[in-house]
């Protein structure tokens, strides 16, 4: 029988998880990470000696910033970073809006170029880049202050349930108090003059108008999806791990406020007995990354409310039901030593999405491109500087002097022009020792050095437009060392589509159609629509539209527009009509890619969707009609006349016996109130039913309907007397129509 795990035990393997987990503590994947920001930096490499050149080569930030910008244009170039495709036929209708709802809260919502940058940033120098994604539904509180409200939008104001009054300052108003007495003397006036006029009792009764100064705090709660970058030395994972989906423990460690928690929620007593911590601030990987902007990085608070707090968001799983199976719990520790636990609850999943630009298979932490070059930058940086150097010894070379001859002072100080000073002639008492220059033999090992870094990443100095020797080479032979070099690229490119990327998109898919229960209108395709993403569950699947492709964006639109010319000259063999082989969506989706190459965001600008557009365009006219359509049409129009005719015909005769047959009706109703001497309401009411039925039966049922209802009237009329020889009874009489 499995144990249920207490808090106490809990607490233990929250602890025990954090010590172990991988880039806690000074492990070696701490120390790379260091490394590869101090070469980044282009920090000095420890090697240096005083009086001697100390330059440093920038290889790895030269080639993380030319790698950058490719990836950064290739995910950016359109709107849609990813598209919804829809499983049943019924769904597509949705597919659109989905693809453009999910990208609109990733662009707009969030500031996805800025998260793209930091992310890929991250990836490419510190091996693995970190984003978390959650829906974040904690309100805003914002001090807004008001002056000379009237009594109207005072009420207006303070009636909102969100608004809580800080402080508030009355005064009578005085220009509407005077109005207000203007109008009650005319009043009054009026009213003197002529008795009769009713006073106005509300007039009087009016409150004094007042001018309110008001401070309020205005409380926002709407939820949305929130994407926020991680630095790396902040996240936590279980060292056995091969992906976070995985992991039996994943951490996020920050630095809180104690008013941060406290509005998050938390017991105000607890987090005021915390103990403060500087382990964050004093992790070696973020003191490299401050180095050159901040000497100190710790936060001496003077307020006790902003002093820093280590908090440790777990994601761990544990058996707390005892049923022998371990479930996901989101566990939020606090503490130096992570002993106080401030939340615990049970999750669907853990929000980390990671990428790496070079996955290592069996293991979660991959490699940077910062360790391809990391080598070539130190090699570099020693040539370089003994190059110097050796330029240095050559314009200043040493001298060999006789002792005593010479004064040292003059030979010491090199000016242009300078005199030193000698007691024998200079040939005799000085001889310069020269220097062998080494410029031939460095110059061929920097151009190697440059090749072997060219050949790791793909980074060549023909995509970076920097070779002026390139215009001297074959067309062949430049375009096969682009495409070589951009297939490297693309690499990297396809690796962050299908793992971060992918798993940042699906998880905002997600998150929207589970918390987002309330319609929401948005602007998209500039237009706006209302959106529910509750009716998407389950209906799309996740694709990620990454602009890859054969060669570079110009080649691209070169062989799109080869493709649309022939679309358009196969539509026109089909008679300037959609199928059998191209229709209007094949040529809008590459005129669409057109655009999109050529670096312009929103296809709608330039043209209109066909799915869209065939609801706008009006139906052309019909063809006119041929001679023997005319004649078929005449031939139809005249019997159709003919028809309504006879029915016309039909119909006044039915009227003509239903007239007959109402007429002898009331001629019976009449024989009947004089032979019995009273009017008729009961008979009445049902012979004008008897009526009705009778205007809407046919011609021959007419007499015989109007037989039985004289019938009924009239043992219904003899019903009305006592017996023979009595009065009869009248009642009262009805309106006659």
């Amino acid at each position: 029988m499995a144990e249920q795990v207490t808090l106490d035990k809990l607490r233990a393997i929250i602890n025990s998880e954090i010590n172990n987990s991988i880039g806690f503590m000074g492990s070696n994947l701490t120390s790379q990470r260091k490394k590869s920001m101090e070469y980044y930096m282009g920090d000095k490499l420890g090697t240096e000696i005083d009086g001697r050149s100390q330059v440093v080569s920038t290889d790895v930030a030269d080639t993380v910033e030319t790698i950058l910008p490719n990836l950064l244009r290739i995910f950016t170039a359109s709107d849609q970073v990813v598209k919804c495709e829809p499983v049943k036929s019924e769904d597509v209708p949705l597919s659109d809006q989905a693809t453009n709802y999910i990208n609109y809260i990733f662009n707009k919502d969030n500031n996805g170029f800025s998260i793209l940058y930091t992310w890929f940033k991250d990836a490419l120098l510190e091996k693995n880049g970190i984003v978390k994604v959650y829906w974040d539904d904690s309100s805003s509180v914002e001090q807004e202050t008001y002056k000379n409200l009237n009594d109207i939008e005072y009420q207006v104001l303070v009636n909102d349930d969100n608004v809580e009054i800080v402080s508030e300052e009355t005064r009578v108003d005085e220009k509407a108090q005077e109005e207000l007495e203007q109008i009650q003397a005319l009043k009054k006036i009026q009213q003197e003059q002529n008795p009769d006029l009713e006073a106005n009792q509300e007039l009087d009764d009016l409150p004094t108008p007042m001018l309110h100064d008001v401070v309020i705090k205005r409380t926002s709660t709407s939820g949305k999806v929130k994407i926020e970058n991680v630095p790396p030395e902040e996240f936590l994972i279980q060292r056995s791990a091969k992906s976070i989906e995985d992991a039996n423990f994943v951490a996020h460690r920050v630095m809180k406020t104690r008013s941060q928690l406290i509005e998050m929620g938390f017991d105000r007593e607890v987090i005021e007995n915390l103990p403060t911590s500087n382990n964050i601030l004093l992790n070696d990987e973020r003191l490299t990354r401050l180095s050159d902007i901040d000497e100190s990085p710790l936060n001496d608070a003077p307020d006790e409310s902003t002093t820093d707090i280590e908090v440790y968001e777990c994601y761990v799983r544990c058996d707390m039901d005892g049923d022998g199976v371990a479930e996901l719990r989101k566990v939020i520790v606090a503490g130096s030593s992570a002993n106080e636990i401030l939340e615990n609850m049970p999750c669907d999943n853990i929000p980390f999405c990671s990428l790496t630009p070079i996955p290592m298979p069996h293991r979660f932490y991959g490699r940077s491109v910062s360790e391809l070059v990391e080598d070539v930058q130190l090699i570099k940086s020693t040539v370089m500087r003994q190059l110097l150097d050796n330029m240095y010894l050559t314009n200043n070379n040493r001298v060999a002097i006789m002792d005593g001859q010479v004064n040292l002072d003059d030979l010491l100080t090199s000016r242009p022009g300078g005199v030193v000073r000698t007691k024998q002639p200079p040939s005799q008492v000085m001889f310069p020792m020269q220097n062998q220059t080494i410029s031939q033999q460095a110059f061929p090992l920097l151009e190697y050095l440059d090749t072997i870094r060219e050949t790791r990443t793909g980074i060549t100095r023909y995509n970076q437009g920097l070779d002026a020797d390139s215009l001297n080479k074959t067309a062949t032979g430049v375009n096969a060392i682009m495409t070589q070099s951009q297939m490297r690229m693309e690499l990297i490119a396809r690796v962050f589509a299908e793992t971060g990327i992918k798993d940042l998109f699906r998880r905002i898919f997600e998150l929207t159609c589970k918390y987002q229960d309330k319609e929401r209108v948005v602007e998209l395709n500039n237009q706006f629509v209302p959106v529910k993403p509750t009716e998407w569950k389950n209906r799309f699947n996740i694709s990620i539209v990454v602009g890859l492709g054969s060669g570079s964006k110009e080649q691209q639109i070169v062989m799109l527009n080869n493709i649309l010319e022939r679309q358009l000259q196969a539509f026109q063999l089909q008679g300037n009509r959609e199928f059998p082989m191209v229709s209007l969506k094949n040529i809008y989706n590459s005129l669409a890619k057109i655009i999109e190459n050529a670096g312009l965001k929103n296809v709608e600008n330039y043209f209109v969707n066909p799915d869209m557009g065939k609801g706008m365009v009006t139906p052309p006219p019909e063809p006119p009609l041929t001679p023997i359509e005319k004649i078929e049409f005449t031939r139809i129009q005249s019997e159709e006349k003919r028809k309504i005719a006879e029915l016309e015909l039909e119909n006044k005769k039915l009227r003509a016996d239903t007239a007959e047959a109402i007429l002898g009706f009331e001629t019976k109703i009449k024989e009947l109130e004089l032979k019995y001497n009273s009017q008729i309401d009961v008979a009445k009411l049902k012979a004008d039913a008897d009526l009705e039925k009778l205007v809407t039966n046919n011609r021959n049922k007419t007499f015989l309907e109007a037989q039985r209802s004289a019938e009924s009237l009239e043992k219904q009329v003899s019903n009305l007397n006592d017996g023979p020889g009595q009065a009869p009874r009248r009642s009262q009489p009805v309106e006659q129509g």
